[in-house]
């Protein structure tokens, strides 16, 4: 028997037009990924009952449970993704585009199906009425762009083939640390070792019926939650400073293939918190070596122009509907 290797797995996903179900006409795009841990469990629930002897009664069916992180590494070809971590997207342009991603109500769900086709006969696991419970891109002084999202879902199920045997695959052409400029308060800040941007959506997992499935019946989002954390090479208390005061201010991390006029190789992409806070943390002396500043921060919208308390703009040459977002 042929053992799955994991470099031939696949991840497709799709928009759903009803919650936990397989969309009538697929217009699936292939994820590329690095790892990940979606899948459906179910525990036991003990039984109570006692009887003339010791040993345990016939356990009952608990909830199911779908849910998982899938960490990438950042790409321009991740739009329809970013549409179901953010929500809303908006595309100005004629080629190249810009399109900006905000914080908005949730596309209805999507199916994630990973493919297993090493296996003697070719198994799919499809994964449908997920929604990003939370993103997360980390960026460090080198390599790749690090990302991950955390999904909940409805339900599993196991197929011999595909929903869509005709997925696009838009490629993936990484961007990496050397791409990288962090701005503050729209100054680039060259002192930053490490930054890391979060954004939750609040997604409330408890929606269970008495329906004989034990799958949830919806899972609607909450209030959104925008934190992150910056390090930086201690050289003046500037930052620390702002945070003492409580000083609002904007964090920024943009990413530049060439000259990032959104042609092909020219992509960019921008992540922007425009209204935050620093938390107060000061420096500390941990041993000989230079000295280092950790600083997390809130997110919060009031009143910004874009009102949107985190946003992402994507320049790249693919069309909204050639990237699956229109």
């Amino acid at each position: 028997m042929a053992q799955q290797s994991g470099s031939s797995a696949q991840i497709i996903i799709d928009t759903e037009t009803t919650f936990g179900s397989v969309p009538a006409a697929p217009n699936a795009f292939v994820l590329p990924f690095v790892s990940e841990s979606l899948r459906q469990s179910r525990t036991f629930v003990t039984s109570k009952t006692i009887h003339s002897n010791r040993n345990p009664s016939k356990p009952a069916r608990g909830n199911v449970e779908v849910s998982g992180d899938i960490n990438f590494e950042l790409a321009p070809e991740y739009g329809l993704l970013f549409k179901h971590i953010f929500g809303s997207v908006s595309t100005s342009g004629t080629g190249p585009y810009n399109h900006t991603f905000k914080i908005a109500e949730l596309p209805v769900s999507m199916i994630v199906e990973k493919a297993y086709t090493n296996l003697a006969s070719a198994k799919y696991f499809r994964y449908l009425g997920c929604r990003v419970n939370s993103f997360k891109l980390s960026a460090r002084t080198e390599g790749a762009i690090d990302c991950s999202v955390s999904l909940m879902g409805k339900k599993e199920v196991i197929s011999g083939e595909s929903f869509d045997a005709t997925e696009t695959d838009l490629g993936h052409t990484p961007f990496d640390s050397m791409d990288a400029e962090i701005y503050e308060n729209n100054a680039i800040l060259a002192t930053i070792t490490e930054i890391d941007f979060t954004l939750e959506n609040g997604l409330d997992g408890s929606n269970y019926v008495i329906d004989r499935t034990g799958q949830r019946r919806s899972l609607p989002s909450g209030t959104t939650r925008v934190s992150g954390n910056v390090r930086a090479v201690f050289e003046d208390t500037t930052l620390y400073d702002k945070a003492i005061a409580n000083t609002e201010t904007i964090m920024k991390i943009v990413l530049l293939k060439g000259s990032g006029a959104g042609t092909v190789t020219n992509e960019k992409f921008e992540l922007v918190v425009p209204e935050l806070y620093f938390s107060p943390n000061a420096p500390v002396v941990t041993g000989p070596a230079g000295v280092v500043v950790e600083l997390p921060f809130e997110g919060f919208y009031s009143n910004d122009a874009e009102a949107s308390a985190m946003y992402a703009v994507l320049s790249t040459p693919s069309s909204a509907a050639q990237m699956g977002i229109s």
